[in-house]
């Protein structure tokens, strides 16, 4: 009962302040309620949206990393494919000297990105090794090599005064078994 005096009461307010003041007719002022943000919502809203913006600030630096991690393995192996085509053309032929045959364990130098002269550049390495494959169902008509080619290189996301720097070293493998016809 007294809460439905109390509403009418206030609705008589209401509505005597409308009369007097016809300008604060679209805001339904009500007296002791200040309109607006007090400073803490301000600053609650704020934090909020510093700390969103710091973890999508930190996935996308994330994102970048692993993408181009991504397209320097995708490089290398374009580079260790071509190795292994190079490599069972070679064998396809049947003239593989004997330093050849040895295999290069030293490997050899190429960029994933860049070049020699440029700043920004991923140096790797190729090697290969092949095997000749003895089996009592070989026919003396051909010779059958076991081909691996191996790519190696360095993660370069890292400064150099990180104390990981130079330490995550990349490998890819690829094997095959080739048979050269005499």
């Amino acid at each position: 009962m007294y809460l439905s005096l109390y509403k009418k009461l206030f609705l008589k307010l209401r509505e005597l302040n409308r009369e007097s003041n016809p300008k604060e007719d679209i805001y339904y002022y009500t007296p002791g309620i200040s309109s607006g943000f007090t400073f803490i919502e301000v600053m609650v809203a704020v934090v909020i949206i510093s700390i969103t913006a710091i973890g999508i600030m930190h996935g996308t630096v994330h994102s970048r990393g692993m993408l181009r991690s991504l397209e320097l393995r995708e490089r290398a192996t374009e580079e260790l494919t071509n190795y292994m085509e190079y490599w069972q053309g070679r064998v396809a032929d049947d003239r593989l000297s004997m330093v050849e045959k040895a295999g290069d364990n030293l490997g050899k130098q190429i960029y994933l990105v860049g070049n020699s002269n440029s700043n920004l550049k991923v140096p790797a390495k190729l090697y290969y090794n092949l095997v000749k494959q003895n089996s009592k169902y070989n026919s003396p008509v051909y010779n059958a090599y076991k081909i691996k080619v191996w790519i190696t290189w360095q993660d370069y996301f890292l400064q150099e005064n990180d104390p990981y720097f130079g330490d995550v070293v990349h490998e890819r493998i690829l094997e095959t078994v080739m048979i050269a016809y005499n």
